[in-house]
């Protein structure tokens, strides 16, 4: 096998309805070691952190990495996150990342994309009904093995270890993208960004880069509104810990050049600081996705 095992972690209702907790491997040939880890580990349940850490540091031995999914309505909010992410490690293991999902409305479910992972109720597999014909969905090779297909976790993978990029430059196309059509080339006076912002067709947009700046608190109004249009459009727009996510995924230089890029906005998108002009826009945000090692925001 030779390369480093790659593990997903799932914590999730897996005991009650679902297939039970337990592992799964990948139906690869044996080429890698890389497989996913069913829990079922309340956050309300005394020490749950201190066994997901503990999680942690098995699956990063030996360099490997790993990937800890926890669902929201298992009580786990982005409090849960930030500490799994800024938790240390010991020397010579690998990376660990971690995100939420829940609600069937991030693209972990087969429902949202044929090559996610998970079903409904604890399980790999779904059913979608699409112009009333049934069609049956699984990430399942072999039951009997509790083997996956590779398609599938590649794919999972390769989609969250890219999430952080690939938000930013979705958000730096569209906002790019919208201002350019009202007012092309042009330079915004102080405060004439944040009021074209404001207006109706621009609310999914403006919550995206409130969420970015670090001003949309956890079970706030505004919190509940942009999951909601994460529902509607079975999208992620959320940038939740993103400095955490990128200091522990690419190091401190990153997160620090993200902190720049959101005080910018903060300062002068979404406040009345000093003029704009789209193309100083762009560049700031070009500086921040630049500097990550790999085009990874190409998808």
């Amino acid at each position: 096998m030779g390369q480093p095992a790659k593990t997903i972690v799932v914590v999730w209702s897996w005991t009650a309805a679902g297939l039970g907790a337990g592992t799964w491997g990948v139906d690869d040939g044996g080429m890698t070691a890389n497989q996913v880890v069913c829990q079922d580990i309340r956050a309300t349940a005394d020490g749950a952190l201190n066994q997901l850490k503990q999680l942690l540091e098995t699956h990063t031995a030996d360099a490997g990495e790993v990937m800890v999914f926890l669902h929201r309505h298992h009580g786990y909010e982005q409090q849960h996150v930030s500490a799994l992410l800024a938790h240390p490690l010991p020397a010579g293991h690998g990376q660990h990342h971690c995100f939420l999902f829940g609600e069937g409305a991030d693209p972990i479910y087969l429902t949202n994309n044929p090559r996610g992972l998970l079903g409904i109720s604890g399980t790999f597999a779904a059913q979608l009904s699409r112009g009333g014909t049934i069609l049956p969905l699984t990430a399942i090779a072999d039951a009997d093995r509790r083997l996956l297909r590779p398609v599938h976790f590649d794919y999972v993978w390769q989609l969250y270890e890219r999430a952080i990029a690939r938000s930013i430059f979705e958000l730096r196309e569209d906002l790019l993208s919208s201002l350019s059509r009202q007012l092309p080339l042009a330079t915004f006076a102080p405060g004439e960004l944040y009021a074209l912002l404001s207006a109706p067709g621009q609310r999914l947009l403006l919550l995206r880069l409130l969420s970015f700046v670090g001003r949309v608190r956890k079970a706030s109004a505004l919190a509940v509104e942009l999951r909601s249009w994460e529902r509607q459009h079975n999208r992620t727009y959320t940038f939740e810990d993103s400095g955490v996510q990128l200091s522990a995924t690419y190091g401190a230089d990153l997160a620090a050049r993200h902190a720049v890029l959101a005080a910018y906005l903060l300062k002068h998108v979404l406040a009345k600081g000093e003029p704009v002009s789209l193309p100083e826009l762009r560049d700031r945000f070009d500086a921040l996705l630049q500097a990550f090692p790999e085009k990874s925001y190409h998808i």
